[in-house]
């Protein structure tokens, strides 16, 4: 009877730990406790967004008729690791951007602002020219 009695316990104890929560990520992600750590998860890095970084020329890209520039951006003393490709329309109205990230031999690439296929396509293809003895793979 005594080890009935504790194994009712247990599991009366343990009971908690396996119930579902309720909060949605969304939820979670605007509490007071987690807002914080969720901003700075979605910014990006700060050579990204001042542009602090080591670049190249830019090229004139042709699409549909219309003319685009294109450049390669990198982080100052680790470019081989953290870099990013932007097209700008001619109007300065529009950019798009591929954030490439390699962790170890593992390369992660992030399409920004919404590029249509083609404007990916060029975006991956500017990676490719600015790294020509990449052999890494996007997951």
């Amino acid at each position: 009877m005594k080890k009935l009695s504790f194994m009712l316990l247990a599991v009366c104890v343990a009971t908690p730990a396996f119930a579902q929560s309720t909060q949605t990520t969304s939820d979670l992600a605007k509490t007071v406790k987690y807002r914080p750590a969720y901003h700075a998860m979605t910014q990006l890095p700060e050579w990204v967004t001042k542009a602090a970084a080591v670049s190249v020329p830019t090229k004139t890209l042709t699409q549909d008729g219309r003319t685009y520039l294109i450049g390669h951006l990198c982080k100052p003393h680790d470019c081989a690791d953290h870099q990013l490709d932007v097209v700008f329309s001619a109007d300065g109205k529009t950019t798009w951007g591929l954030l490439s990230r390699r962790y170890g031999k593992t390369l992660y690439q992030m399409p920004l602002g919404e590029p249509d296929a083609e404007t990916l396509a060029a975006l991956l293809t500017s990676y490719h020219d600015n790294n020509p003895d990449d052999a890494v793979k996007s997951p």
